[in-house]
């Protein structure tokens, strides 16, 4: 019998074996959840894994509902933070108990926002008094109704002959402005519908958007096919009796410069030569009144800024309740009307943290 004389080199030019990359690392050996690159990944119920090439879908404008959580966001800046203790539960208050406020018109409210369902079930819905409508309803189901006439309605929501939730709708006059009928109600209301017990609703599971690395490896940090990995200090995931890290994922052209961002880099280098003209005395007060925001505002396990962000916070947040353009902004030309800290502090909307009348007279330059 004749020797086999053949070896491996003889079959590379036969199947060249193609190189391997580290996107096929992650995609073999890291568990992908939603957008990476240019690919979405997702799971089935079952486990098994799918993927398909993403596709961009424009975010539409804002409509007359969408605009009522900026609405709510905007008051409660105005006195937390997401730092403080107790802001989930304010802010869950501040979604559940604020009306709707439409034009009349036709309206299609989503179950798991609107009536807090999570499961889809038999409900029975009732506007104010009336008849009662058997629904079969699913927490993406769009519940569709059409308002004429101006005034206040409740819908209520049953599960069996139990209250399941109930939501406030106010139908205003097509010359009515939006923001303006929030902000009065917030105005009237609020103080109210903070003393209000919290509502107490299943929350939707929350469909992570992350990269999950095997147990061998504890994280991944870093650029790769055109994207950047990270994590942060919550970045982990109870799986069992281990605590899974998890990274997330974005584009290397993800600060691509917009006209916000052009606009942010031509109003830093003015914002930062004003902040070096400062006078010593302003900056011993403004250094106290810094640390009493800090302390009051923020908990102890988050880095701390430098004086110097919180004064540039300060100067965007002035300039834009002056209506006053930045890119004009100098040590000459200053905010109009700005001569103290405590001018700054007001046009800033913001409190004085327990400095007094005099350190509140402090002239800034």
């Amino acid at each position: 019998m004749e020797d086999y004389s053949k070896t491996k080199l003889d079959y590379v030019h036969l199947k060249p074996r193609r190189e391997s990359k580290p996107l096929d690392f992650l995609v073999n050996k890291c568990d992908i959840h939603g957008k990476f690159g240019e690919m979405v990944y997702r799971h089935k119920r079952n486990g098994e894994m799918y993927s398909y090439r993403y596709k961009f879908v424009p975010k539409y404008s804002p409509t007359v509902l969408s605009r009522r959580q900026e609405y709510i966001f905007r008051c409660a800046s105005r006195f937390t933070n997401s730092s403080q203790a107790g802001y989930q539960s304010l802010i869950d208050k501040m979604f559940y108990y604020t009306p709707y406020v439409v034009y009349s018109g036709d309206y299609g409210f989503s179950c798991n926002r609107f009536l807090k369902l999570c499961k889809r079930s038999d409900y029975r819905i009732q506007v104010d008094d009336g008849v009662k409508m058997k629904m079969r309803l699913a927490p993406r189901s769009k519940l569709k109704l059409e308002f004429e006439n101006e005034g206040e309605f409740l819908v209520k929501c049953y599960k069996g002959d139990i209250l399941h939730s109930e939501r406030k709708i106010v139908v205003i006059a097509p010359e009515t402005d939006l923001a303006q009928y929030y902000a009065d109600w917030f105005d009237d209301n609020l103080p109210a519908i903070l003393q209000l017990p919290a509502p107490e609703f299943a929350r939707l599971e929350k469909y992570f958007r992350c990269i999950i690395p095997p147990d061998w490896i504890l994280s991944l940090a870093g650029e790769i096919e055109k994207s950047v990995l990270y994590s942060t200090r919550n970045s982990y995931l109870e799986k069992g009796y281990r605590k899974k890290i998890y990274m997330y994922s974005r584009r290397l052209s993800g600060f691509i410069a917009s006209e916000q961002t052009r606009y942010f880099g031509d109003v830093m280098p003015r914002i930062t030569t004003c902040w070096m003209g400062v006078s010593a005395k302003f900056n011993r007060i403004w250094e106290k009144y810094y640390s009493e925001w800090y302390e009051l505002n923020y908990n102890g396990l988050w880095r701390k800024p430098r004086k110097q962000n919180f004064w540039s916070r300060l100067i965007f947040r002035a300039g834009k309740s002056l209506e006053f353009d930045l890119k004009t902004l100098s040590k000459g030309h200053f905010l109009p009307g700005i001569d103290t800290i405590g001018e700054l502090i007001k046009a800033a909307e913001m409190g004085n943290y327990a400095l007094s009348n005099e350190e509140l007279e402090t002239k800034i330059f």
